[in-house]
């Protein structure tokens, strides 16, 4: 796959670069494109090279083409350093996209501070913005946010009882513990906890210990594949329990390898390709059309990274970092293809909204969206 993109991009530039008589501008990008996460990997790559090609249409910016360079963090810490010594040593980046482990984002803050790298991250532990580094803004929800509304939206179904079942990564134990503050908002505790570890194949010994508790909710807080295996295994011991699960369980890829026992799951997530706004569906024709499939979460939200810090870029008149930045944090409404309007807050985070999906049909459908408000 990464000889795939990297041939991709290569030719996209080659196109293009004959118009332009100065050098381009640079922009990293990092995701696990090997390892356990590296399909959310390919997603954002897909959408790298689209944001790439669409940046060069429109002129680049300041005159000069755009590259994107995409290293592979490989979802683990010490990858991600690695990867951002790369862009911003050797690349001369102006920023990063990515990546979207949290635990990568918080491995290279440190760097991101020292050497003064924009980094437009897609992990969604509270810790990313809660660190106060300047330089890091997200464009990602939130777990905060995510947790409340998916308790909020399960009590006002009239449910009390709630368990909940989380991976013991940064980004599992985050979310257990944002949805044990929010239902302690609510006067609440969860009948169950259970964990489990990334990779992990059977879970029949912690889904019992939660059927003994009885509960009319089980909120999982996990990645995609072990989502898939999850919804089988809570089909067969569970089945009278509502399911909530993470932003993961909305991905095709889950869907289908979830085989029809993800159906009736809620869950709360940034992006629907089912979303009839015309700007998400144009997006995900052209993407079908490309890639044979449709774009996924970390598709749009790293395509609409790419736009902003371009637009970015354009804004400052200039490369220098400080100032990129500084307009950066100045967009208010953008829309983007994720079908979300994006406003930096003074946090830097980008998400005020998100929407509640159900699967229905094999197919991630829209119910609401909520704000953080």
């Amino acid at each position: 796959m990464r000889r795939i993109v990297g041939l991709v991009l290569a030719v996209a530039l080659m196109a293009t670069c004959s118009v332009y008589a100065a050098d381009p501008v640079y922009i990293g990008a990092m995701g696990a494109i090997t390892g356990g996460s590296a399909i959310s990997g390919e997603q954002a790559s897909q959408g790298l090279i689209l944001a790439e090609e669409d940046i060069n249409a429109a002129g680049g910016v300041l005159g000069r083409p755009v590259k994107i360079i995409m290293e592979d963090s490989r979802g683990l810490p010490t990858g991600g350093v690695t990867a951002a010594r790369k862009l911003i040593f050797q690349d001369n980046v102006v920023g990063i996209i990515g990546c979207h482990q949290s635990t990568v984002v918080m491995a290279i803050e440190p760097l991101i501070r020292q050497e003064g790298v924009i980094c437009m991250a897609k992990g969604s532990a509270d810790m990313i913005t809660a660190a106060g580094n300047p330089w890091i803004v997200r464009v990602r929800e939130y777990d905060t946010l995510a947790a409340s509304a998916k308790v909020r939206h399960a009590l006002d179904k009239g449910y009390t009882r709630f368990a909940i079942f989380h991976n013991t990564d940064q980004f599992g134990e985050g979310g257990r513990q944002n949805l044990i503050d929010a239902l302690a908002r609510h006067g609440l505790e969860p009948v169950a906890v259970e964990a489990h570890n990334t990779g992990d194949k059977d879970f029949t010994a912690q889904l019992l210990n939660i059927r003994r508790a009885d509960p009319e909710v089980l909120i999982v807080w996990t990645h995609g594949d072990e989502h898939a295996l999850i919804c089988r295994q809570v089909a067969q011991l569970l089945p009278d329990v509502q399911y909530y699960g993470s932003m993961a369980i909305t991905q095709w890829s889950s869907i289908q390898m979830a085989e029809g026992t993800s159906e009736g799951a809620y869950t709360t997530s940034p992006y629907s390709y089912l979303n009839p706004d015309p700007d998400v569906q144009a997006f995900v024709k052209r993407h079908q059309e490309r890639f044979g499939r449709p774009p996924e979460t970390f598709t749009v939200l790293y395509y609409d990274s790419a736009m902003m810090l371009a637009e970015a870029i354009r804004r400052a008149g200039t490369t220098d970092r400080a100032k990129v930045l500084e307009e950066l944090k100045k967009i208010k409404g953008w829309k983007g293809v994720s079908g979300i309007e994006y406003s930096f807050d003074e946090r830097g985070e980008a998400f005020n909204e998100l929407f509640i999906c159900r699967i229905e049909n094999q197919q991630p459908v829209i119910i609401e969206k909520v704000s953080v408000n």
